[in-house]
């Protein structure tokens, strides 16, 4: 490792050693000879992206391939596949080369981007849902000189089950006997769905009590053991900057959700893919499932991908 940073350093001409395929650097560190692909694969992200954010420091702005000596352009091209996804992942700007953007200016980007998906993160704290554009809609028209999609924000926000279980849910106490009915309804809804019922299931009057009471919906929902109905990919098409959006998609199919009050078929059946798992590491694709058992799941679970998603409680005990 050493010899080779050295190496790198006293070459001025970056591809110098490139095409002499009989030299000592090309046979000792070419991805196409067996010793080289060897030392590649001891070497860490970790060190493939210093070697970019010393170039960067050095230069002031992010470093274009030509610019970086051959064997480790190689590497980083290798495990990165692009070199912008190399850059990003270096925390540098995709804009690369003489004509890049400034070190200074990228990390001055960055810490806005990150002060603006701060706040991204506080809204969702409030609300107990995933933000829409409109409900931070200066937030978001700034947010769109950094990100292709909300989906994408969201995403970087760190907004996922993990942070609404710390955040957004919680156990409320002393809950008046009216409410404990309501809640009843709301199980006996799930139950007959097989499913978290949408809150636009429930009256307005009736939801809006129970929403006030327990601080959300979504904690409405926690107070019986349930959790929302969610999409796969929540906004990963919705434009930045839009205060009007298309109202949220209810259609199960398109979502994740957990079945409520399987029957003793769905879980023998679910526990097939479960053992499939534990003998593969993976999830079974479709092909590998027989096909009753496939089109008995997408029955009672709603889809392929949600029967998949019953797993999920039980992989993570592993």
């Amino acid at each position: 490792m050493e010899e080779l940073m050295q190496i790198a350093k006293k070459y001025t001409d970056t591809d110098y050693g490139e095409e002499d395929i009989n030299g000592e650097i090309y046979q000792k560190y070419s991805l196409e000879t067996e010793k080289g692909r060897t030392f590649y694969e001891t070497i860490e992200d970790a060190v493939l992206l210093q070697v970019l954010k010393d170039k960067a420091e050095e230069f002031g702005r992010s470093p274009s391939q030509k610019e970086i000596f051959w064997v480790w352009r190689d590497y980083i091209k290798e495990r990165f596949q692009k070199w912008p996804y190399a850059l990003k992942a270096a925390g540098l700007g995709k804009s690369a080369g003489k004509g890049g953007k400034a070190l200074v200016k990228v990390r001055e980007e960055q810490e806005e981007y990150k002060n603006l998906v701060q706040k991204v993160r506080e809204k969702a704290k409030d609300l107990c849902r995933i933000p829409h554009p409109k409900d931070l809609p200066e937030v978001s028209r700034e947010l769109a000189k950094y990100a292709r999609s909300w989906g994408q924000v969201i995403q970087d926000a760190g907004i996922d089950e993990e942070f609404f279980q710390s955040y957004a849910v919680y156990k409320v106490e002393n809950l008046e006997p009216e409410y404990e009915q309501d809640l009843e309804i709301v199980k006996a809804m799930a139950e007959k769905l097989h499913r978290a019922p949408f809150m636009q299931e429930f009256p307005e009057e009736f939801r809006e009590e129970l929403i006030e009471r327990c601080g959300s919906y979504r904690n409405t929902l926690y107070q019986i053991g349930l959790k929302p109905v969610k999409k796969r990919h929540p906004f990963q098409t919705t434009s930045m900057g839009k205060e009007e959006g298309k109202p949220h998609q209810r259609d199960p199919r398109h979502c994740y959700y957990r079945v409520v009050n399987c029957d003793a078929q769905t879980k023998e059946d679910l526990s097939v893919l479960y053992e499939i798992w534990k003998e593969t590491g993976t999830l079974p694709q479709k092909k590998q499932i027989e096909p009753e058992l496939r089109k008995r799941l997408q029955q009672s679970c709603g889809s392929w991908a949600n029967a998949l998603y019953q797993l999920e409680d039980e992989i993570g005990k592993e």
